[in-house]
């Protein structure tokens, strides 16, 4: 698969080209069948003229080509400029604080959303999480079991095990369904 790189008045030009609601029906239709001119109008109802004007600049921009009359959509080269599109506006990874093995299995482990992908079984990396994740919790405020759970499914689904995790390794102190952050954490 060649790879298909495009500075940014490409991209712009890309862009622009499918901004139109119009346009885009065109370069959809054609990209499941090519048509003429008339074809395209007919079947979308449109005035053969303005088809005309949007099949003139989708093939300004290289993304319709044309032979005797029939308009194709090279929906490859669309398919290839989106990925790379997408792929430049991903967020930058975030920066997370500690050293180098902290580091490393925060991002193995959460994603982008800061989600976790999975919880840790060996107990060093189980740590390193359960520490970020701790620091969701005010030193000094006393949650009810629902606001813990609350808060820690913003990061995976297996609230208890997490919380579990939390008291067992003396992250949170539990009484009476009240969690609160122990005093080694603040």
């Amino acid at each position: 698969m060649n790879t298909i790189t495009m500075n940014d008045d490409e991209l712009i030009r890309f862009m622009k080209s499918l901004a139109d609601a119009e346009r885009l029906k065109i370069a959809g239709l054609l990209s499941v069948e090519a048509l003429s001119a008339a074809q395209v109008a007919e079947r979308l109802g449109m005035k053969p003229v303005e088809v005309q004007r949007h099949l003139e600049q989708l093939a300004a921009a290289g993304l319709a080509h044309h032979e005797g009359g029939i308009y194709r959509v090279d929906s490859q080269l669309i398919e290839k400029y989106t990925h790379q599109m997408l792929a430049q506006s991903r967020p930058p990874a975030p920066d997370y604080e500690g050293d180098e093995f902290e580091v490393k299995t925060l991002r193995a482990y959460l994603s982008p959303d800061g989600s976790l992908k999975a919880i840790p079984t060996q107990h060093k990396k189980l740590m390193v999480i359960l520490s970020h994740l701790v620091k969701n919790f005010e030193p000094g405020v006393k949650y009810p079991e629902s606001q813990v759970n609350q808060v820690l499914r913003r990061f995976h689904e297996d609230t208890a095990a997490l919380r579990r995790y939390m008291v067992d390794n003396k992250l949170l102190s539990r009484e009476k369904g009240i969690y609160w952050r122990t005093e080694d954490q603040v």
